[in-house]
């Protein structure tokens, strides 16, 4: 009983003495790690009322982030959102530090970049061809948007917003009736 006692007294001893300095706070880390950023830019697309466009990243370094785009009415609704690896992106894949990223993510959203502001400027589908017929870097349909589909919504002249999505291809995206749908990919030289 006396052992028990004695190992009681020991343990107890023990635990006191790691308790000094216990209330001391932890010092700060010496790196700062993580890739969260977020980053937004107005859309005015012409005859509509400005939507807010916002990338972010997320992840345990740049190199092995996410990053996702969101298409934002006035009241904050999400329209369209969109999620990847930087890794897979082109003009992210590059950027491996909080500030290269902060720069990748603003370019990536910037309205200025995409080739076509309407869908009055999609390739013309003519009649019995499979697909658009474009030139040097072609444009995909949806597989949602039949012939009929694709050639009404470019009648329509509604605004486009297109982005990177992967390494040699963009994704645009239509406005119409205060929707955005996916309207296509176009290839672009990797």
């Amino acid at each position: 009983m006396r052992a028990n006692f004695a190992l009681f007294l020991a343990i107890f001893a023990l635990g006191a003495c790691s308790r000094i300095g216990a209330d001391k706070p932890a010092p700060p880390p010496t790196s700062v790690r993580g890739c969260t950023l977020a980053t937004s830019a107005p859309w005015r697309p012409e005859g509509a009322a400005a939507l807010e466009v916002t990338a972010s990243s997320a992840g345990p370094d740049c190199e092995h982030a996410v990053a996702t785009i969101a298409i934002r009415d006035a009241a904050g609704q999400v329209l369209w959102a969109d999620a990847a690896p930087t890794a897979h992106l082109f003009g992210l894949n590059d950027a491996h530090d909080n500030a290269a990223m902060q720069t990748a993510l603003a370019q990536w959203i910037t309205s200025s970049n995409h080739t076509m502001a309407t869908t009055s400027a999609l390739p013309d589908w003519p009649q019995g061809a499979d697909q658009p017929q474009n030139g040097e870097f072609p444009f995909y349909p949806d597989h949602d948007l039949n012939r009929e589909a694709y050639l009404a919504l470019r009648t329509a002249n509604v605004p486009v917003f297109c982005y990177v999505q992967g390494m040699e291809s963009q994704a645009c995206v239509a406005l119409q009736n205060g929707q955005i749908g996916k309207v296509g990919v176009q290839s672009f030289p990797g």
